[in-house]
């Protein structure tokens, strides 16, 4: 292909995205019916993407809804990159889009989880509300191999952001949710999560990694000199021996 050949298409590809990121939906039809008739025999998809991939990114991104589903039943599809520009815009317009296209909501976009993961990191509660209820797993997709949708709440959102997780089925004991809550000093988890079943002098044994291996909760807020988070664990655990 001549650097003439991949001037015009650079161009035309800039100018397809962003009529996409803008919403304008007519004209990303025109031009993507003027693509087809300058390629024509082309089949629809490269290795893995359509070509015209960007204009679907920059659509989610923007939470252009009505444009995402276009593109979505005309051969694109939702990529890992997808996930991500949809969870930068928080639009579950565009994620009802991505859905009824036949999108896996559990679907991965890599290290970082899924659309779930994303969505807790940020404690984007309407949002998260939304996925859970579409079906999204907070036990799948585990960030990077170390946390869940719960560990990452428990970091990062708000005690009612983790739990609506706990409503939907996150799992608590065994896990490392509250092994973190201790290590963070983050009381207002230590406090949902106790109450939610979890055990105050439980050893986790799973298979995320965790630099607290063998310890308890109030060990670890210990071991982090989270003073506050002693005291409220050694008081529950007292309770927990008295209620025996």
């Amino acid at each position: 292909m001549s650097d003439n050949s991949n001037n015009v298409n650079n161009a035309f590809l800039k100018e397809f995205s962003t009529a996409c990121s803008l919403g304008k939906l007519a004209d990303a039809k025109r031009m993507l019916s003027g693509w087809r008739e300058m390629h024509a025999g082309q089949r629809a998809t490269s290795i893995s993407d359509h070509p015209l991939q960007a204009g679907l990114i920059m659509a989610a991104e923007n939470g252009k809804g009505d444009v995402v589903e276009f593109l979505l039943n005309d051969n694109f599809r939702v990529s890992p990159d997808v996930i991500l520009a949809a969870s930068r815009s928080q639009s579950t317009q565009v994620f009802q889009a991505m859905i009824d296209s036949g999108w896996d909501v559990n679907q991965s976009a890599g290290h970082t989880g899924d659309a779930l993961s994303h969505a807790a990191t940020a404690d984007r509660y309407e949002l998260t509300k939304f996925l859970l209820s579409h079906g999204a797993d907070p036990n799948k997709n585990e960030r990077a191999g170390m946390w869940t949708a719960l560990d990452l709440a428990v970091m990062h959102a708000s005690p009612a952001t983790a739990q609506l997780l706990i409503d939907h089925g996150a799992a608590i004991q065994n896990t490392n949710a509250l092994i973190i809550a201790a290590q963070y000093g983050r009381i207002d988890m230590l406090e949902l999560l106790l109450n939610n079943g979890a055990k105050v002098d439980e050893v986790p044994d799973n298979d995320l990694p965790t630099a607290y291996k063998g310890l308890n909760a109030l060990q670890v807020a210990e071991k982090e000199n989270q003073k506050q988070a002693v005291t409220y664990l050694t008081s529950r655990l007292h309770s927990a021996e008295k209620a025996a």
